[in-house]
Order: C-alpha cells, then sequence, then structure tokens
C-alpha cells in the first residue's frame, strides 16, 4: 500500500495544528512493471500521494513543515544538498510573497515540476538499461556464431585439418628443442665438475698486476652542505579542504563557467583541524545556501562572487566554533580534473600546495 513508503506526516493537526517529522529511512517507492519508481502514483495517487497530503495543510507554517518532510524524503544522498538549499529558498519566497494566505497551488507546482524531473530520469535510466541489454546481446551473437564458423569450416574442408596439424607439430618441435638445448652444461656446471676433480677455478685478480683499490662507499662520502632558501624558511600556511561543491548553474542566467569549486579554510593552528572537520555538514550547508544567492542573478561568471562568499561565510563558521581559528576562506576552482581531495573534509597536502599560495 502506499501508506506504506509516505510517512506519518500529520500528529493530531486538527486539534495542535503541529507537523511533526517521522525519523524514518528512505521510503520504499511503488515500482512500475518496468523496475522503475512509479512517480505518478507517488505525486497524483487520490488518497495518500504526495499531493494530496499537501492540500491538507490548513495554516502555511504547516505547508512549509509538510513540504520539508516531502523534500526531505526525496532527495537523501550527500550530492542533494544544494536541491534541499535551492527548494527551500524557493518555498520560503512563496511564503513571504503569499500575503498570509496558504500558497497550496504554488507549492503543488513545485512538486510536479519535481514529478517531471524524476519521471525524465527514470525514462532516461530505463533507455541506458535497454541500450547496454541490446549491446550485450550483440556481442555474445557475434561471438557465439564466430565459434560455430570456426567449427563449420574446421569440419567442412580438409585442408584446415592439414593447417592444425602443422600447427601442432611446430609446437611439438618447439618443445623438444627447448628440452635439449635446457640440458646443455652450463659455465657454473662446468666449474661444479672442475671442483669435484680437484681442479681450482682461475682467480682472474691475480692475473692483474696490481689489485685496484677499494672505491669508497656512498656511506663513507660527506654530505654535501645544506643551505635553505627563502622559500624553505618560509612556513606554509594551515589549511583544510575540503570536497567539490557543485555551483548552482541552474539559479542564475549563466551558462558558461566552472561547475564546482574546492573549498579551502585557513586556520591558525594544525591541532584545530579536528574541531573544524566535526563541523562539516554545517559548513557544506552553509556555502550551498550563499552560493544559492549569490549566483541567482548574475548573468556572467565572476571570481569575485566566489570571493565575496569565502568573505561572509568566514565569520559564519567562527561563530559555531569555540575559538575562532578560521582565519579565512578560499574558493578555488580546480585546475585539473584529477585534483580530488582524498576525504569529505582533511588537512591539505603538499599535492594542493599550488592553491595555497
Amino acid at each position: 500500500m502506499i501508506g506504506e513508503w509516505l510517512p506519518v506526516l500529520w500528529a493530531s493537526h486538527l486539534k495542535k495544528n503541529v507537523l511533526k517529522m517521522a525519523e524514518t529511512n528512505k521510503p520504499a517507492f511503488p515500482q512500475t512493471p518496468d523496475g522503475v519508481t512509479d512517480w505518478e502514483k507517488v505525486f497524483e495517487d487520490p488518497d495518500q500521494g504526495l499531493i494530496s497530503v499537501i492540500r491538507t495543510a490548513q495554516t502555511s507554517e504547516n505547508l512549509r513543515a509538510c513540504m520539508m518532510i516531502v523534500i526531505r524524503q526525496l532527495f537523501t544522498r550527500d550530492d542533494d544538498e544544494l536541491q534541499v538549499a535551492q527548494l527551500t529558498r524557493q518555498l520560503d519566497d512563496l511564503l513571504a510573497q503569499s500575503g498570509g494566505a496558504v500558497p497550496s497551488d504554488a507549492a503543488i507546482a513545485m512538486l510536479r515540476q519535481i514529478k517531471t524531473q524524476r519521471q525524465e530520469m527514470a525514462q532516461a535510466y530505463l533507455a541506458d538499461k535497454k541500450r547496454k541489454k541490446r549491446r550485450k546481446n550483440r556481442r555474445s551473437a557475434a561471438g557465439s556464431a564466430s565459434t560455430k564458423n570456426a567449427i563449420y569450416l574446421l569440419f567442412k574442408n580438409p585442408k584446415y585439418f592439414i593447417g592444425l596439424g602443422l600447427v601442432l607439430t611446430v609446437l611439438l618441435i618447439g618443445v623438444i628443442a627447448a628440452l635439449v638445448i635446457g640440458g646443455t652444461p652450463t659455465t657454473e656446471n662446468v666449474d661444479r665438475t672442475d671442483h669435484a676433480a680437484g681442479q681450482e677455478p682461475a682467480d682472474p685478480q691475480k692475473d692483474g698486476a696490481d689489485t685496484p683499490k677499494t672505491k669508497p662507499s656512498q656511506q663513507d662520502m660527506p654530505l654535501p652542505a645544506f643551505t635553505p632558501t627563502v622559500r624553505d624558511t618560509m612556513a606554509a600556511p594551515v589549511a583544510i579542504v575540503l570536497r567539490h561543491v557543485t555551483l548552482p548553474r541552474s539559479l542564475g542566467k549563466w551558462k558558461r563557467g566552472p561547475t564546482h569549486v574546492m573549498p579551502f579554510i585557513f586556520i591558525t593552528d594544525e591541532r584545530a583541524v579536528s574541531d573544524v572537520c566535526r563541523q562539516f555538514p554545517y559548513i557544506l550547508s552553509t556555502l550551498n545556501v550563499e552560493l544559492s544567492k549569490a549566483f541567482q542573478d548574475i548573468e556572467v561568471f565572476d571570481e569575485q562572487v566566489l570571493a565575496g562568499v569565502a568573505r561572509r561565510v568566514g565569520p559564519i563558521l567562527n561563530s559555531r566554533l569555540e575559538e575562532p581559528v578560521i582565519t579565512r576562506i578560499f574558493l578555488a576552482i580546480p585546475m585539473d580534473s584529477r585534483d580530488h581531495p582524498p576525504a569529505k573534509c582533511a588537512l591539505a597536502s603538499d599535492t594542493f600546495t599550488k592553491y595555497l599560495k
């Protein structure tokens, strides 16, 4: 039943008018015969579909709480944080512009837009699945046909038997030759034979007039003096690197530019890395919200927009820490597609030195 995939959204709203979010795992949505989620049923079911639940909201507060549960149930991956921030902002704008009324129709329009996106993704998945299956079937058929043709030709024409016999004969001769050559006495075997007969092998050093002096080993040689340069004496800044954050391209009018940035958080003490990284979910959420605001109305990408976002986020993060250890934040555009942080939040290694200059 649909009630199994939709969590309990309302708790005595007629009495208290309060929405309680159910602490449940990702729901098991109903499936189509093709094996994908039946998004039409998820959203449009007249009894327990998401849209029918939204229609029951009596106040703006209940509508927002209900919509946030739906959004959190639909966008559960780590990479969905930006979409959650965008939808939350869009929902808050709808409520602010409603003039005190309950904007149920506008919220339903948002849900139907999400439904259309999910249906398009499901169709693309099915098309890709069918394409891979056809390719696999063609390869299997081609391999089977080649094997059958080879067997057919082998038995149809006697000359192929003759050719196969010649190949096997050459291989047999090669094996026999390798065994015979392998039995030839080597120099080591001759030395052992002479030693058994009482003959001492000739010492090549006795034939020379003088024995060369032993060269000093590398360990005995003195090491060159180290003179530190100005660059060596400068201490590298202590910085934390976060995983890539996707830029909100769908919000603004600009179409060309980078797709993501790599945040660097400069701190005063390396011992504060763990304290900062414990705030990673809050840091990621703050960056997504601030980027959504900054890129909403721009028409041309500008790195100064990133610098402005970094300046605003720094004090916000410091307010969450016991001590303000963050000196600045830098949102770097990756120089190389192979530059990937080793973890979600970690101390920047020497690999990222080119970003810290």
